[in-house]
């Protein structure tokens, strides 16, 4: 059983590579020191198996955007902190749930991850159909799509 999860994890490892390289456009930069971008922690939260609950009880009144990544993958890096500057943009209209698919793989399986990073949106605790974005495409692809989103009601 050991190895199987060994091998499963390479060809995770394999396939979020691949994506990285097929996917990945050229990163914003994040943010300068001393810029007056202000990164707000209440539109972003840690998700975790312990936590998920509440944060789909928020779903009932916003946005929700899961981003499963993990610390390893490098456009999930690049994403971050752009999400995070958005998510303060957003200035409540949207919650971002950061979700590390390293520590919470329940999660992963219940989502059925396959690409990192891959942003889900939820609304009214029940993900968007046929919403997903997978890879990192720079800010002007997430903003777009995160206002496709929250068109949707």
């Amino acid at each position: 059983m050991s190895l199987l999860k060994n091998w499963l994890r390479a060809g995770v490892a394999a396939v979020v590579v691949m994506a990285s390289v097929l996917l990945a456009a050229p990163a914003q930069a994040a943010p300068p020191t001393g810029s007056n971008v202000q990164i707000s922690a209440e539109h972003v939260i840690k998700v975790t198996s312990a936590n998920h609950a509440q944060v789909m009880e928020q779903s009932r009144t916003k946005l929700v955007i899961l981003d499963f990544g993990a610390t390893w993958c490098p456009p999930c890096r690049q994403l971050k902190p752009v999400l995070e500057k958005l998510a303060a943009e957003y200035n409540g209209r949207i919650l971002v749930g950061m979700v590390d698919v390293d520590v919470s793989r329940d999660l992963s399986s219940q989502y059925r991850i396959r690409f990192l990073p891959t942003l889900v949106p939820v609304r009214n605790a029940a993900e968007l159909p046929n919403s997903r974005m997978i890879g990192f495409k720079g800010e002007a692809a997430l903003r777009s799509w995160i206002n496709a989103q929250l068109a949707k009601g």
